[in-house]
């Protein structure tokens, strides 16, 4: 009989991460708006009423899902930094799982879970805007500090979510120009960022 509540417990954890990982995974595909529970569960290979039990409904499921990819985005960006607190240049375009789900979020005007990684402290911006006061001694962010990391943002994000478009556009053909043009992108984001350290945009 003691064997029962741990096997139990293993198979609702089992179940409860399978039912997340195919949430996770459909917020970056369809949005939190066209994502069904149905669809969840069937990709998780679970029954449907499990998410309810587990998570009170689609939303409680929603908002775990993009916890984790929260998580997921925040250790990704540390390793991609070298623990940097200022996120390397494009990095975002090799996580594109955490990509689509913010933006299909933003899109869905589902800002609760597109601002998760700012309510669970985790936020890579938020970082390098500490570290930019720091850097400037300021108590606070101006303007201008706050103008140069939202536009270090968007081209870390537009980047990450157009580039085969932007090279279509560009007319940038073959793969060794393509890490030319990225190598020069991500200088200009670096400097960008920069910016906000030092006050020079």
């Amino acid at each position: 009989m003691t064997d029962t509540a741990p096997r139990v417990s293993r198979a609702r954890q089992e179940s409860e991460d399978k039912l997340v990982q195919a949430a996770a995974e459909l917020l970056g595909e369809v949005g939190p708006r066209a994502m069904s529970v149905r669809a969840v569960a069937e990709r998780a290979g679970v029954n449907h009423g499990l998410v309810h039990h587990y998570f009170g409904g689609k939303d409680g499921l929603l908002r775990a899902a993009m916890k984790q990819l929260v998580e997921e985005h925040a250790e990704f960006a540390r390793q991609q930094s070298g623990g940097s607190p200022v996120p390397a240049p494009l990095a975002l375009t090799n996580d594109q799982r955490y990509l689509r789900a913010v933006v299909r979020s933003v899109l869905d005007d589902e800002m609760e879970l597109a601002r998760m990684e700012l309510t669970e402290g985790v936020s890579v911006p938020r970082g390098a805007l500490r570290h930019a006061l720091e850097m400037r001694k300021m108590p606070a962010a101006d303007a201008e500090t706050k103008a140069l990391l939202a536009i270090s943002m968007a081209m870390e994000m537009g980047w990450a979510a157009l580039e085969p478009f932007l090279f279509a556009v560009a007319e940038v053909d073959d793969a060794d120009e393509q890490d030319k043009v990225r190598t020069i992108a991500r200088e200009y984001r670096r400097r960008l960022a920069q910016g906000a350290f030092d006050g020079q945009p």
